[in-house]
């Protein structure tokens, strides 16, 4: 099935939905039950088939922390299972995509302005 991305999708929210999407795949990471998260079910191999390094990135901690930044959160699972989802990644809707990385965006820069207030505060005060 050929996935229709909308226009203007980070190459991260393609790239993470490819993956999840790919059945040859599944026994390393896959669609949650709730088809709005994926799982790493193997740590070990998908750390060993370089699955991270799609991703421009050397550890899995620094995957990790690019999750986070385009909005997916951390869901409790069980021991060696890791599970992460946001209400806009959803199976077989990746128009969704679109909002997924506007509001990360939104999210971000605000942090990024709140960052640059406290610093300007500091400066003011020295």
């Amino acid at each position: 099935m050929a996935l229709n991305f909308p226009k203007g999708v980070s190459v991260f929210h393609m790239r993470i939905y490819k993956v999840v999407e790919d059945p040859s795949s599944d026994p390393i990471i896959s669609w949650g039950k709730d088809n709005n998260s994926f799982v790493i079910w193997n740590l070990e191999e998908f750390t060993r088939k370089n699955i991270v390094g799609n991703f421009n990135c050397s550890r899995f901690s620094e995957f990790r922390s690019e999750l986070r930044y385009y909005g997916f959160k951390g869901i409790k699972k069980g021991s060696g299972e890791l599970e992460y989802g946001n209400e806009d990644f959803v199976r077989g809707q990746p128009e969704r995509l679109k909002t997924m990385m506007i509001k990360a965006w939104r999210k971000n820069k605000a942090k990024f302005k709140a960052r640059k207030a406290a610093e300007e505060m500091q400066r003011l005060q020295i």
